[in-house]
């Protein structure tokens, strides 16, 4: 935290961080044929498309995945190629590309297959792929490795894109996977393959995707979500702005509305469904088919809720069991939903700060996914787990996996991730700690200090959102709101003024804010508008008793492992 006094220069204190966002970029961003493999991927689908042959997109069913689908069929179709989008039951197939669907693909006359945001760790279905049928890989996940030195694997195929291949010298690494397939529309558009502005056109779809997979919002990242932001409401596809609308979003949306209002919609479908209608939201060329998807959507969405819910109260009674001094959570059941599993690994690792790796049963295995926390690779950790797995693939941060359904295979899963967990953090259990941006009393959380922080735009992994404290509040109310009462609403008061503060999914607080009591607050100033109208408020991270404001200012804010806050 800063020292106590300057609460007054927040915006100059601020103007520091655009320096270290990265490098300003042209127009277009890094030059794509810097990706390794992109001459050859360009060679292949120029080809098929002067040829006519027909072109399968193999998507994955998360955002990323879907974005990157939707974004690579709309150019091809721009260029007049037959694009055929396949895109894997998450409950039927999994993650990833699989011999049956390449093999029925070749059933229906394909001829090239291009991937999207998947297929690096597909080293045997590629190698047994069709007779004749050429592949096309563009992906940023991290790729196999096999033995004591660490040995890459690769896939044999016409083309490799993927930033995160040995001696590949893209000059950013952090793209998403619709990052990686925007960069190969523009360079077909840059060979003359499909019509100019193309690739433009799709930089709504690369900004939810980006955003949405938790991408580091850097370098260029930053400008990709920047302009997708900025032409939204003239290249968003019809489906999208119909899901906005749906949502409650007025106006161009914000990096937030992407990551928490439109994302979360658009998983919902390959979560609790079929991610077929997420896809077609973003194909939709009629606004009623747009509206229609759009609805059925937001239908998902709510069950998708309620299912989250169901799963993390049995979840949070089995962390409640487990030892304190676990460097990891694993935790898996028969009634977790498969579609949410991902949400629970989330939510348990970001409450108690250790990386969670989440697990259901899906016929005879258990599928699951992982996520990490600062100071872990959660994609090296399932490395060293590999010989309890049958398949797995990820990145750093976030990662899937799949074991024999048994529990023996549970168990010796549970005690490989733990151990290679404790390896990379060195024995040391994680803490909750947050780098303050500036301390800000009440007052001077004002909509002029809202639209100057609104400059450093857009907010996620990388350049999160500014986090602001303010010293030795009293709360004067605290009320919970929701349909199911899971979010609480506060009202807060310093010397200066008064505020309301709101948090979500953490119910558990009430108890803990009596009317009249003093706190330590931190938070992100947020501007809420709702049927053209606009109201401050304070987004609540954590909170703490108050330490006197010379104590306070003086450190970080820490809170022990596996604890809530107060």
């Amino acid at each position: 935290m800063p020292p106590e006094g300057e609460a007054g220069a927040v915006p100059q204190r601020l103007e520091a961080r655009q320096g270290l966002l990265g490098p300003e970029l042209g127009p277009g961003g890094h030059d794509p044929m810097l990706l390794s493999g992109m001459g050859q991927a360009v060679q292949v689908l120029g080809r098929a498309i002067r040829e006519g042959r027909r072109i399968a997109v193999y998507g994955d069913y998360d955002v990323d995945g879907v974005t990157a689908t939707a974004l690579l069929v709309r150019s091809l179709a721009a260029a007049g190629a037959q694009a055929l989008p396949y895109i894997p039951s998450r409950e039927a197939e999994g993650y990833g590309l699989n011999e049956e669907a390449l093999s029925e693909l070749g059933r229906k006359g394909v001829e090239v297959v291009v991937s999207v945001d998947c297929g690096t760790t597909a080293v045997d279905v590629a190698a047994s792929r069709p007779r004749g049928m050429q592949l096309v890989i563009t992906d940023h996940h991290l790729p196999l490795r096999e033995g004591a030195d660490r040995r890459v694997l690769l896939p044999e195929v016409e083309a490799l894109v993927n930033p995160q291949q040995p001696g590949d010298e893209y000059p950013f690494k952090g793209l998403a996977g619709a990052g990686v397939a925007f960069k190969l529309v523009q360079a077909l558009e840059g060979s003359g393959l499909v019509p100019g502005g193309t690739a433009a056109q799709q930089l709504p779809l690369v900004a939810l995707g980006t955003v949405a997979d938790l991408m580091p919002l850097l370098d260029e990242n930053r400008q990709l979500v920047r302009q997708g932001l900025f032409t939204w409401a003239e290249s968003a596809p019809l489906g999208l702005l119909a899901l906005a609308r749906a949502a409650g979003i007025e106006g161009p949306p914000t990096s937030s509305d992407l990551g928490f209002s439109l994302g979360p919609r658009i998983n919902a479908a390959g979560r609790m469904r079929e991610a077929d209608l997420a896809l077609a939201c973003c194909l939709a060329q009629d606004p009623r088919e747009a509206a229609s998807s759009a609805r059925e959507l937001q239908r998902l969405n709510g069950e998708r809720r309620l299912r989250l819910k169901e799963a993390l109260e049995v979840a949070q009674q089995l962390v409640e069991e487990m030892s304190d001094d676990l460097p990891a959570i694993v935790v898996g059941h028969e009634t977790f939903h498969p579609g949410v599993v991902g949400l629970v690994a989330g939510r348990l690792a970001d409450e108690y700060q250790r990386p969670t790796f989440a697990y259901s049963r899906q016929g005879t295995e258990w599928r699951g996914s992982a996520r990490a926390v600062d100071g872990v690779n959660i994609v090296e950790a399932l490395a060293v787990a590999a010989p309890s797995l049958l398949r797995y693939g990820g990145h750093q941060g976030a990662g899937g996996f799949s074991l024999p359904g048994d529990a023996q295979s549970a168990g010796e899963f549970s005690s490989a991730v733990q151990e290679a967990v404790a390896t990379q953090r060195n024995g040391h259990l994680p803490q909750r700690r947050f780098s303050v941006d500036a301390i800000a009393t009440l007052s001077e959380c004002n909509f002029r200090l809202a639209d100057q922080l609104a400059r450093l735009e857009p907010f996620g992994r990388g350049n999160p959102q500014v986090l602001l404290c303010s010293l030795d509040c009293q709360v004067t109310a605290a009320a919970p709101f929701g349909k199911g009462r899971e979010h609480l609403r506060v009202g807060l008061a310093d010397r200066s003024g008064a505020a309301e503060a709101i948090t979500f999914n953490r119910p558990w607080l009430h108890p803990h804010l009596p009317v009249g009591r003093r706190v330590d607050v931190l938070f992100e100033l947020e501007v809420n508008r709702w049927k053209g109208r606009e109201q401050l408020r304070l987004l609540l991270r954590d909170l703490r008793p108050a330490r006197g404001v010379a104590a306070a200012a003086s450190s970080l804010v820490p809170v022990g492992p596996g604890t809530k806050g107060m």
